[in-house]
């Protein structure tokens, strides 16, 4: 692959740009079609007018064009087109992701967060503190030698009047009941249970910077299956003047076989304000620069997100913009960034298997592109394959049980087996069958073009399925295994319990007197507290949740030999 840069030119430094520079070693702007002979290639990033040096000799041009904060780049050889992506905020939310579950908050360290020594404790750096005798308890206490402060070193719980609530509160967030009726029943103040939410938080970030460790996952053993989809979030209105309720998006990705939930993105940033952003954008004085130039691009500032509703509305894409609103707390992350960003955490967690990787996904376009640029090597070394699914998510249960039953009738015609016998027939067994039926219904069909599923599950009516990276000589067999297997049905089961066991992530109720308004009174009016709970049911289900087979996904997928309890993170 050619890379520009290492290409220098003293005449091209003169040159306006066209696509963004990379940053930190990431380009994601590049022809992203993965049947093109130019995947992955970088284009020449530098506008060249009449009288300006040509590009360097084999070097790719295409087109860039579109209206300003929505430039595309055209493939010379595809004549497909792509969004340009400003990757500096790609990297810096991808790095965000990353800290989310690599930084451990519970290492002892000096507390003060401006301080060179935070973060740093006392075993890995013993210059920066000196022992400054014990607590009434006992516990050690050390005195930092930078900024003076001290702290002890203990249990974690041992500052709370009223631990033995910790486990009782912590299954409660996690099943089903609402913050006031946890309230009510462990006789805590909505302050405590704030508080308690932020040390299950800590603890499980701490937990999980030391025991999440994909590079002891056999993944061709457990299996190399990821489904990827999205869910909308509501958040309660944040004042009295405006009541409309804010709607973030919860990315997720999941091990099929597992159910190990592999990353859980929420489309919020609770480490800044939009006061920040706002400065930010008032400080870089980019107002007039396209988004994918601009040195801070990652959130949404308040101005960008009205003058982008206006758009919509303009255009007749939404009906009314009163609707839509940014939180008050916090800054929301701009969704194609953080989907860029998710693919990259994905594929860095995969980086250290060779095992072919099916990657499934919502019929997203925005989704697709994302994983087909972060997947880039893998897909040119064909060790990857995309599937972009999508099914009949409205159905009755009446009409799935139709369609299902259409399926086996059909399956039966085709091979000749009766519907009784293929009810009785083994998972394994059936999955040969089908493989068989849907290799004589094919027939050579180009997978890239999308093929609807004859054999549905309940879960998935009329499920219909297309393969971005189809490459034509494969066999027929291969796409008749495919089409079985590309499912979503992993990260959807995922999405409905979380959506069942936390109370405030349930559907909200359209209001009947206010066309289009959506309140519940158990939802949060703090952004920061929903994504922390994302963060903690996350590791609920992975570690601490066992299904039918008493194994938790952690289990399944090789990561741990038991149950995790309360008392082991606490």
């Amino acid at each position: 692959m050619l890379d520009l840069s290492k290409i220098s030119s003293t005449a091209d430094s003169g040159l306006e740009r066209r696509l963004p520079p990379a940053f930190e070693g990431l380009d994601l702007n590049f022809c992203r079609n993965p049947t093109c002979a130019s995947y992955g290639v970088p284009p020449d990033p530098f506008k060249r007018p009449n009288g300006a040096p040509p590009a360097p000799p084999g070097v790719l041009r295409g087109e860039v064009s579109g209206a300003k904060h929505a430039e595309f780049f055209q493939c010379p050889t595809c004549n497909k087109t792509a969004r340009i992506k400003n990757n500096k905020a790609v990297w810096e939310e991808y790095k965000r992701l990353e800290r989310l579950q690599e930084l451990d908050p519970t290492v002892p360290s000096c507390r003060s967060k401006d301080c060179f020594a935070h973060g740093m404790s006392p075993d890995a750096h013993p210059e920066f503190y000196r022992r400054y005798g014990k607590t009434a308890n006992g516990d050690p206490r050390f005195q930092c030698g930078l900024c003076k402060k001290t702290f002890s070193v203990g249990k974690p719980a041992r500052r709370h009047l009223r631990s033995d609530k910790n486990r009782v509160i912590f299954k409660m967030l996690c099943n089903d009941v609402s913050l006031s009726k946890i309230c009510k029943i462990t006789d805590t103040s909505y302050r405590d249970l704030y508080g308690k939410i932020d040390f299950f938080h800590d603890q499980i970030q701490g937990f999980i910077a030391q025991r999440e460790d994909f590079g002891r996952v056999d993944f061709e053993e457990v299996g190399s299956r990821f489904a990827t989809d999205s869910q909308t979030l509501m958040l309660n209105r944040p004042t009295k003047r405006k009541r409309t309720p804010v709607a973030v998006q919860h990315l997720c990705t999941a091990h099929h076989r597992s159910g190990y939930i592999m990353e859980a993105a929420f489309q919020f940033d609770p480490s800044m304000t939009m006061e920040q952003a706002e400065a930010q954008a008032l400080a870089a004085d980019e107002e007039d620069v396209s988004v994918a130039f601009r040195q801070h691009a990652r959130v949404w500032t308040q101005s960008e997100f009205d003058q982008y509703l206006f758009k919509l509305r303009k255009q007749k894409k939404i009906p009314n913009t009163e609707l839509y609103q940014l939180p008050h707390e916090g800054a929301l992350v701009r969704y194609d960034i953080m989907q860029c960003a998710h693919a990259l955490r994905l594929r860095e967690m995969l980086s250290g298997t060779d095992a072919p990787l099916l990657l499934m996904m919502d019929d997203d376009k925005g989704l697709q592109l994302a994983f087909q640029a972060a997947f880039v090597d893998e897909i040119q070394q064909r060790r990857a394959d995309l599937a972009v699914v999508s099914f009949d998510k409205g159905m009755t249960n009446d009409a799935r049980n139709q369609v299902v039953s259409a399926g086996q009738s059909l399956l039966a015609g085709l091979t000749g087996t009766p519907i009784g016998a293929i009810r009785e027939l083994s998972n394994q067994d059936y999955a040969q069958l089908v493989d068989f039926a849907n290799y004589m219904l094919l027939a050579g069909w180009p997978m890239d073009k999308g093929k609807r599923f004859a054999f549905s599950r309940k879960s998935e009516p009329n499920k219909v399925v297309r393969i971005p990276t189809w490459r034509p000589r494969r066999s027929t067999m291969s796409a008749a295994r495919l089409l079985r297997r590309a499912t979503l049905r992993s990260v959807d089961s995922y999405f409905h319990k979380f959506r069942s066991n936390v109370r405030f992530a349930a559907r909200p109720a359209i209001s009947t007197g206010s066309t289009g308004h959506v309140w519940d009174k158990h939802y949060l009016y703090k952004p920061e507290m929903m994504a922390k709970m994302v963060q903690i049911y996350r590791f609920y289900h992975n570690w601490c949740d066992p299904g039918a087979d008493k194994q938790i996904p952690a289990m399944r997928i090789g990561l741990a030999r038991g149950r995790v309890y309360e008392r082991d993170f606490m």
